[in-house]
């Protein structure tokens, strides 16, 4: 089962390859001072995250070239390092950043309607729609909202596409939702086991983030400046955790799709393939 053997090989591939904990851990700090941006005033903290957001738009995207090109090197037997990073990097930038624009504009725009919809909804409510209105709208929005979760989770996989196949920009998003629509099964169980884990390490997260940070004595005020100490063994937990969590699922995600697509060749293999640079059909990987 292809969940079951990433889930085995990650750990010996991390440990044949500590190189892997490099960029990741270099990604982790880069979002250490946006921690500390809820400890300044309300104008100053919303200029800092709309920066830190315009900056990482661009950052993530080279991130996720360059960590699954290693990963993919680690996994096929090939001797890895922060010099195919940039290799990697270099090489699949261009169509992953046009790729996870459009995915976070798609984002960006449901959010916004799905904003004004609730402001809608409650106003229809609060005008004395009653108890089947506010069912029948409650369902609605369930629905929308699973429809456009199972959407995201069809285009998962785009980058993954784009660095170990290949693919452009728009063949890796539809390389994505044909891989993914091609084994509901284990993408289920990778669906449910990511939504766990994540959940976990998120709840995990907040709780370190609350003794990192306290909670300012006045709602809408900057949070205390928090003592040296905490703050210090907290960015280093937070730093350490992220990496590690990370790391692991980078690795586990690149076996995973590998065995979901059938690839079994090295990538000097693969290069000898063309490339795919737009959205056409697109033709199964017959697995071994």
């Amino acid at each position: 089962m292809a969940l079951i053997k990433s889930l085995r090989t990650t750990p010996q591939v991390l440990r044949n390859n500590p190189i892997l904990f490099v960029p990741v851990a270099i990604f982790a700090l880069l979002q250490v001072p946006q921690l500390f941006l809820q400890t300044v005033d309300p104008i100053s903290s919303l200029v800092g995250s709309i920066l830190f957001i315009a900056v990482f738009l661009f950052i993530t995207p080279a991130f996720y070239a360059g960590t699954i090109g290693m990963s993919n090197d680690a996994v096929t037997g090939v001797q890895t390092s922060l010099g195919r990073f940039w290799k990697h990097m270099k090489s699949a930038y261009g169509s992953v950043l046009l790729a996870y624009l459009a995915v976070s504009g798609v984002l960006f725009g449901f959010s916004l309607l799905f904003s004004f919809g609730t402001l809608i909804a409650a106003f229809a409510v609060g005008m004395g729609g009653g108890l089947p209105l506010t069912i029948g709208l409650a369902l609605a929005f369930s629905l929308i909202i699973l429809a456009f979760l199972c959407l995201l989770f069809a285009i998962h996989f785009y980058a993954h596409a784009i660095v170990i196949e290949g693919k452009g920009p728009v063949g890796g998003l539809s390389r994505s939702v044909h891989v993914v629509r091609h084994n509901l099964r284990p993408v289920g169980g990778y669906g449910i086991l990511s939504l766990v884990v994540g959940g976990l390490f998120g709840v995990g997260y907040a709780l370190l983030m609350s003794f990192i940070i306290p909670t300012p004595s006045v709602p809408g005020q900057p949070a205390p400046t928090p003592d040296l100490g905490p703050a210090l063994i907290g960015t280093f937990a937070s730093v350490v955790g992220t990496t590690v969590f990370m790391a692991f699922f980078v690795v586990f995600t690149v076996i995973f799709y590998r065995e979901l697509v059938g690839i079994n060749e090295s990538p000097a293999q693969q290069s000898t393939s063309t490339p795919e640079t737009d959205g056409g059909e697109l033709q199964d990987i017959q697995t071994s």
